[in-house]
């Protein structure tokens, strides 16, 4: 009966796939996408329950499977964000001789005029210069140099998630840890959508989080730090995952690992101090789906205040655990927990975060999250009717209330000994 349950739940979220690759921008009708990420969720969990104890055949035809998903995700037009086309616009400008984080390059400077495409049209906040850490600029030129396209960039955030899973099966065959649990990650609605769907850049720092992880677990903390160091450089996130990690570095190690990312920076330094305008703003005034910040923010009356508090009491957490040679994964998971719980700004694909370290340590509260979390996108209806773009608390009840609950009644139960 289980093994029937696997392909049933394979063909349900094959559907649903197709019909996301069918109907492309999903902003507009975000009550059928929903309807659609809630039956392809239902289906995820039930996949993962009747994939225990899965042959090594089994395996291959269900990555097999998550892989043929992706390729036509790839192939459609990005489903609920348009993230995707600033990082084709920065690449494309490097390529032009542009520098991405200097004033005189941001997307709606004048001497871009003549590149201005589709692609131009559709970025967010054009008036920013850019945001995303060097070691992604680097990538974008590299990937819009071989291919000026959003499919082209969207194939590449595709592939570093899928490289993902080879760090990943050495850390549970390390562990002892059946390698269906691989599927926690192939199979996730969340990562067809927030990934292959829309393109986000999260694939490519979560590559090298895991790598650094898998280094550490292997006893190679030299080159577990130089990959955290690239992460830190390619999103801000793993550098918090890894400050946590911090007792199991050396000194020297840590002095390298600091150096590489420091010579990341070098090929933009002639941005001079613009290049933190965008950082500084995001994080001075922008709000969205917050939890614990909301809270802050009423304490101390001021955006950015609250911005620096929430940041030091998650760079606080990642000492502590650092302090307790916590152990890597949960540490991991404390870490992006926290950074959602203080963050002022929750998109639903900053939850992909959890899913490298939900593949080796179950934490049924974090992978509810990563289902619930699409809730996020009923801020579109109001939004696209004039009204400003934030979620109720209403609609934040039922995203986050359940994975309360969860975590409350796994607190209250002991996790076996492995």
């Amino acid at each position: 009966m289980r093994r029937a349950a696997l392909p049933l739940c394979g063909a349900v979220l094959s559907l649903c796939v197709l019909a996301w690759s069918r109907q492309g921008d999903a902003t507009g009708r975000v009550a059928s996408h929903l309807a659609l990420y809630g039956l392809a969720f239902a289906a995820y969990l039930g996949g993962l329950r009747s994939a225990e104890g899965l042959s090594r055949r089994g395996l291959v035809l269900a990555l097999g499977l998550a892989v043929l998903w992706r390729a036509a995700l790839v192939l459609a037009p990005p489903l609920l964000s348009n993230d995707i086309n600033r990082y084709v616009w920065e690449g494309r400008v490097q390529v032009h001789g542009g520098n991405p984080y200097a004033w005189p390059d941001r997307p709606d400077a004048p001497r871009w005029e003549g590149l201005r495409d589709e692609v131009w049209r559709g970025l967010n906040h054009a008036d920013y210069p850019a945001i995303y850490p060097p070691l992604w600029q680097l990538a974008a030129w590299a990937v819009v140099a071989l291919s000026d396209s959003v499919t082209a960039m969207k194939a590449f955030l595709v592939l570093s998630e899928l490289l993902m899973l080879w760090p990943l099966a050495l850390v549970l065959k390390r562990r002892g840890l059946p390698p269906e649990r691989l599927l926690v990650l192939a199979w996730s609605p969340l990562a067809l959508v927030e990934i292959a769907g829309s393109g986000h850049n999260e694939a490519f720092g979560m590559l090298f989080l895991v790598l650094a992880l898998a280094a550490l677990e292997y006893g190679h903390p030299l080159a577990s730090a130089v990959a955290a160091a690239l992460g830190l450089q390619a999103k801000f996130l793993p550098g918090l995952v890894a400050l946590a990690w911090g007792r199991r570095y050396r000194g020297g190690q840590l002095l390298l690992a600091a150096g590489v990312a420091l010579l990341l920076l070098l090929p933009y330094a002639s941005a001079g101090h613009v290049f933190w305008l965008s950082l500084s703003k995001y994080a001075s005034f922008w709000r969205f789906n917050e939890t614990l910040f909301a809270a802050l923010l009423a304490l101390l009356g001021s955006h950015r205040a609250a911005a620096v508090t929430a940041a030091a009491l998650a760079v606080a957490l990642s000492l502590a655990l650092a302090a307790a040679r916590a152990e890597p994964v949960a540490a991991g998971t404390l870490v992006v927990a926290a950074s959602l719980l203080l963050g002022p700004n929750v998109l639903p694909w900053y939850a992909l975060w959890f899913l490298p370290f939900l593949v080796v340590r179950p934490e049924p509260a974090a992978l509810l999250f990563t289902g619930t979390v699409a809730l996020a996108y009923l801020v579109y209806p109001a939004w696209q009717s004039g009204e400003r773009w934030e979620v109720g608390w209403g609609i934040r009840a039922f995203e986050y209330g359940p994975c309360l609950a969860v975590a409350l009644m796994a607190a209250r139960t002991p996790r076996p000994v492995p």
